[in-house]
């Protein structure tokens, strides 16, 4: 599962670039590749890893073997998140540059903000989690 909500946080940014994905030490973890309304996910060796499709207001994620897992609905600034039996798992809410992730209790779970070409990732206490570069 929680493999599921990294993917989604991540993709939920990485449609519109090509990013390169770090984690909270500095250390490469990744990259991603946009082409058309697709991205695919890369792990820090260059093994694919899976994608991500958007149609309109929506984002499928599928794993590396092309499997549906989940998917993303975004609508007034608000992305709900849904796992592949559909069933609610959280959202996401963004405003002025900044972006709040919840479970799907509606508990706060960490936030991501951007600025000057990098996103930075923090979990609930506000600790530095990982960073996205443009």
């Amino acid at each position: 599962m929680k493999s599921i909500i990294l993917i989604l946080m991540t993709a939920s940014f990485a449609l519109a670039d090509s990013p390169r994905f770090y984690n909270g030490s500095g250390g490469y973890e990744g990259s991603a590749s946009t082409s058309g309304d697709t991205t695919r996910y890369y792990d820090k060796t260059g093994s694919y890893q899976g994608s991500a499709q958007r149609s309109g207001n929506t984002t499928r994620y599928y794993d590396k073997s092309g499997s549906f897992i989940g998917s993303a609905t975004e609508s007034g600034g608000t992305t709900r998140y849904y796992d592949k039996s559909g069933s609610f798992q959280g959202s996401s809410s963004n405003s002025g540059g900044t972006t709040r992730y919840y479970d799907k209790s509606g508990s706060f779970k960490g936030s991501a903000s951007n600025s000057g070409g990098t996103t930075r990732y923090y979990d609930k206490t506000g600790s530095y989690k990982g960073s996205k570069s443009h």
